[in-house]
């Protein structure tokens, strides 16, 4: 089995799940450097549904990046937003993304996940897919004001009013940012004027990515008709109520295209790895021939043993990536059949490092690797330049071959100590791969 066809399956999560990292999923200095945060929140919305919105609110949002004039829906009792064409075809223009360039609609989960659907141009093929950080242009504030909380610790009024909405029917009071992290200037404006009054043991916050929308704060509901930073402003114009449905069963999922592509990708490498069986099962018998054969004169025999050796180390390295493949390969049909969730998500990286067959199969290549120098230098095909240059090349070998070897005490100690929590494994292999593997593996030999 090739490393391209190792790498192709691998592929299959990491662009499914890593290039996507969820919000929860971010790197910690102050603890391990590679931690996990615990995601708790599960959706119970699926692709293939129906979703229904009740509101409809028209605003403007500027940023330096991008100036909108739109709207967005909300379902006021399960606190669902959808977006469609309008604002997709503003973003493409000023973003140009492909992920805005064909959206037809995109529905954003309390998660924080996006259903985005979309009509391919080319095919013309419906494709819904989940993506992450969809409106990651925002200010950071915005993506952490989850709970009432928030306004509670970082806003207090500044005795400012004003009048929001395109017939100034939001009479609105600001509140001013305070305590901030990182400083600088924040308000956003709360107005009493409002048309719906939320159940606080329902919910207490219904707030759209552009930070418009509802909150129950001091005992009441308030509409929240708008933001202003140093780098962001927006401005709630109106709001309409509305009946609207969109089916995202008229979409196929992303996710069913991913399984005919790990269907077609493990049919292939069975068939590849089923020919390099044969073909290293008829090596094995020319090797074990010569070494039969072989003269007891000079350094034939040696020569012999090496080539069954290497047959013999081929054969592990085999049976190791078949291990590997097999685990990506199901990880990739469980996050493929949980739609990409964020827990499968979570589930598949976790998985890259169950087990230590991939420190197994570097050393069984360094080990193949030396061996091939060592028979280089028996034979008398070398001048005396490749001789150095060949001695340098399997000394290095070698030395990366000790340091294989630390790491995979290293990650044995690990199994022992962790092995019943696949988060902390994880972890603690991620942490020894970043700081002593991955530096190796960029510049093996300090070229």
């Amino acid at each position: 089995m090739t490393r391209v066809a190792l790498s192709l399956v691998f592929s299959l999560i990491f662009h499914f799940s890593l290039a996507q990292v969820p919000q929860g999923l971010k790197e910690k200095s102050d603890k391990d450097k590679f931690q996990l945060q615990e995601i708790s929140l599960k959706s119970p919305f699926t692709l293939d549904q129906e979703f229904f919105f009740n509101k409809k609110f028209y605003f403007t949002a500027k940023t330096s990046e991008i100036q909108v004039n739109s709207y967005f829906y909300m379902n006021t009792k399960n606190g669902l937003f959808g977006m469609d064409k309008d604002l997709a075809e503003q973003l493409k223009r000023q973003k140009g993304s492909e992920l805005f360039n064909e959206m037809d609609f995109a529905v954003e989960l309390e998660t924080g996940e996006f259903f985005t659907y979309s009509t391919r141009q080319r095919t013309g093929d419906k494709i819904a897919m989940i993506t992450w950080e969809m409106l990651s242009y925002l200010p950071d504030y915005l993506e952490g004001v989850t709970e009432p909380q928030f306004f509670k610790d970082y806003m207090e009024r500044d005795g400012n009013k004003t009048y929001v909405g395109d017939k100034s029917q939001f009479p609105s009071e600001s509140f001013q940012g305070v305590n901030l992290e990182e400083g600088g200037h924040m308000l956003v404006w709360f107005s009493k004027n409002t048309d719906f009054q939320m159940n606080p043991e329902n919910r207490m916050l219904i707030m759209s990515p552009f930070g418009i929308g509802y909150v129950f704060f001091e005992n009441q509901t308030y509409l929240i008709t708008g933001w202003e930073s140093d780098d962001y402003v927006s401005r709630l114009e109106k709001i309409e109520d509305v009946n609207l449905s969109f089916n995202g069963k008229d979409y196929t999922p992303l996710q069913q295209k991913i399984e005919e592509k790990i269907i077609e990708t493990g049919e292939k490498m069975d068939a590849a790895r089923a020919k390099e069986q044969d073909a290293l099962a008829r090596q094995e018998a020319a090797a074990r021939q010569r070494l039969a054969t072989a003269s007891p004169e000079g350094n034939s025999v040696r020569r012999a043993q090496i080539d069954v050796e290497i047959v013999e180390i081929k054969k592990q390295i085999l049976e190791k990536r078949k291990v590997l493949e097999s685990k990506a390969i199901s990880k990739s049909k469980e996050f493929s059949k949980k739609q990409g969730s964020i827990e499968s998500a979570k589930d598949a990286m976790e998985s890259m490092f169950e087990g230590n067959e991939f420190v197994e199969i570097q050393k069984l290549e360094l080990k193949e690797s030396i061996l091939k120098d060592e028979k280089a230098l028996l034979g008398n095909s070398l001048d005396s330049k490749e001789r150095d240059a060949k001695q340098k090349t399997m000394d290095c070998q070698k030395r990366l071959l000790a340091i294989f070897e630390g790491i995979y005490d290293k990650f044995t100690e690990i199994d022992r100590q962790y092995g019943d929590d696949s988060q902390q494994v994880f972890f603690k292999k991620m942490n020894v791969y970043n700081q002593e593997l991955a530096p190796i593996m960029a510049n093996p030999c300090g070229n």
